[in-house]
């Protein structure tokens, strides 16, 4: 009995520091960047707190079309310390991951870097338009080799924009697997 409340005293002191570290590193990242540095940034609409609109998420990950709730989404999306980058820290439900965006102002390209759970990293990259719409194309580790993933952010104002993955074969055919919501801004 004494070893349970031992372990649980144990697991609320690192939970505990685990949001605290986490609240911390994303408060020093701006590294004392002003809102007038920030309104530079190509991705500067996405900035700020996000969850899923009414915690509604729609897929097909093979079992056909479905529409789910996944409610204590959260996402928290920030500049790290220069004029073309996007830091996404997406929390929640399993699987939890992050996603790196930057821009090269020169070629107007956007890259993308990302990792969820133990196996799915991905990286691609695309392009943001005059409105500040993304559009990838990325590839998967741990999805069938020679596929690849069109991810289309757009925005339908500005504190919602609508995001839909479509997964396409090596003969640029989409096999019918996606997933998509729409995700409304908690705070900026």
């Amino acid at each position: 009995m004494k070893t349970t409340r031992k372990h649980l005293l144990l697991f609320f002191v690192i939970f505990s520091s685990i949001g605290y570290a986490q609240k911390i590193s994303i408060e020093f990242e701006s590294n004392g960047r002003t809102y007038n540095d920030t309104s530079k940034n190509p991705f500067m609409k996405f900035i700020g707190e996000w969850t899923l609109k009414n915690n509604d998420w729609t897929h097909n990950w093979g079992n056909g079309t479905e529409t789910i709730k996944i409610p204590n989404h959260h996402t928290i999306c920030l500049e790290i310390n220069t004029d073309n980058s996007l830091l996404s820290i997406i929390d929640g439900p399993e699987p939890n991951g992050h996603i790196f965006w930057s821009f090269n102002p020169n070629t107007k390209e956007v890259f993308h870097l990302s990792s969820f759970g133990a196996i799915r990293a991905g990286n691609g990259k695309g392009s943001i338009n005059e409105n500040g719409d993304v559009k990838l194309k990325l590839v998967f580790e741990g999805e069938t080799p020679g596929t690849y993933r069109i991810y289309n952010y757009k925005w339908l104002g500005d504190d919602e924009y609508h995001m839909k993955s479509v997964q396409y074969d090596e003969n640029d055919k989409p096999t019918g697997l996606f997933y998509e919501g729409n995700f409304v801004r908690i705070t900026q």
